[in-house]
């Protein structure tokens, strides 16, 4: 893949994650009560609609779940989970002067949490640390 554009995919099992570093901390989010995997700690992203690029599905979840514009730095993995779903995974920044806002239908909190602070949790989804294996197996960087 050449770039978040370059591919159109269709709705279902595909979908895309925002990685958002600042410093040494990542944007994590706890997902609602009301969604799939309700109350884990992820990072957000969502599925990709029919028609839909993969830069335009995560410019659109993120303004979706958070309320964030978002620009997008460049693709950083792909993976799929043990569910089957395939994930596009994207190093993103915030806008400036932009913070997170929930819609507390799809996220109940909002945190800034470092990798540490990350892996010690048992309430994560399972893409998570499958994340931060294959960043310690060097297959991306941050």
């Amino acid at each position: 893949m050449s770039g978040p554009d370059s591919s159109i995919r269709d709705q279902g099992r595909h979908g895309v994650v925002a990685v958002i570093q600042e410093e040494s901390r990542l944007l994590v989010i706890r997902r609602s009560a009301l969604v799939r995997a309700p109350n884990l700690l992820c990072f957000p992203g969502g599925g990709i609609e029919p028609g839909e690029s993969i830069a335009e599905a995560m410019r659109r979840e993120m303004l979706e779940e958070l309320q964030l514009p978002i620009h997008i730095e460049r693709h950083l993995w792909s993976s799929v989970t043990r569910w089957g779903t395939h994930l596009e995974w994207l190093l993103c920044h915030r806008a400036e002067q932009s913070e997170p806002v929930p819609n507390p239908d799809e996220v109940s909190e909002v945190m800034w949490l470092t990798q540490n602070e990350i892996l010690v949790r048992d309430d994560l989804l399972g893409s998570l640390p499958d994340f931060f294996q294959a960043l310690e197996n060097k297959q991306f960087e941050l």
